[in-house]
């Protein structure tokens, strides 16, 4: 079984996608957010906050009864606590492990780029997808910078692309795409990246790049 939470959510079994109604969708990435297990009454508060306690527990039951199955071991349950089953794999999990450690292997990338369910307004997840962002940005940069120092600029421009489309006005993650530019012997893109994020910084929020960015075009710009 496999849970994907980024890019949206999605529960396979055997590859193949299986349909789960609301309450249970809530409740699967839920427990795939959290590496420990949830006390019931809690995971009964996040799921309904605007339910009375009774009617939150209710509604989290009837949830479990369509979650644990003999023939689909999603959802540990015990006495005060729930998991996600030990042989369910989510995706956010793995993200999470590639954005500890961005070893410079491409297929991390995919994983780097997505949003943390997308489209949910919930507070547990906008607090998990406000971190996720956070993370995610700093690996795409090291995994740049890690692709770079191997030699692969194409995978390099990748994730400092993915970076900037994530966050248009870090100035790091336009650094790097400025620098792999002039790497490559493309100092008029180099020049267009660094004017593209100078005229959105300015529009955006009426300041000047750093002096660190200015630097690395500065010659290009007075020639």
């Amino acid at each position: 079984m496999h849970i994907q939470l980024l890019g949206g959510f999605r529960l396979d079994c055997d590859h193949t996608s299986v349909h789960v109604v609301p309450g249970a969708r809530r409740l699967l990435a839920l427990l795939a957010l959290r590496d420990t297990p949830v006390p019931r009454p809690v995971a009964a508060a996040l799921l309904w906050p605007g339910a009375t306690e009774r009617r939150a527990g209710a509604c989290l039951r009837s949830s479990l009864w369509r979650l644990v199955k003999p023939s689909t071991p999603l959802v540990v349950v015990t006495e005060d606590a729930l998991a996600l089953g030990r042989e369910v794999s989510v995706d956010f999990r793995q993200a999470y492990a590639f954005a500890a450690t961005p070893g410079a292997r491409p297929e991390a990338l995919a994983l780097l780029t997505a949003d943390l369910l997308p489209g949910w307004w919930q507070p547990w997840v906008q607090t998990e997808r406000d971190w996720w962002r956070q993370a995610r940005l700093r690996a795409l940069e090291a995994l740049s910078d890690r692709f770079r120092a191997s030699g692969d600029h194409h995978h390099a421009h990748q994730a400092a692309l993915a970076a900037v489309q994530a966050d248009p006005l870090r100035e790091s993650a336009h650094r790097t795409l400025v620098e792999l530019h002039l790497a490559d012997g493309n100092p008029a893109q180099a020049v267009r990246q660094y004017e593209s994020y100078r005229a959105r910084l300015r529009a955006e929020l009426g300041l000047e790049p750093s002096h660190h960015i200015r630097e690395l075009v500065g010659p290009l710009l007075r020639a």
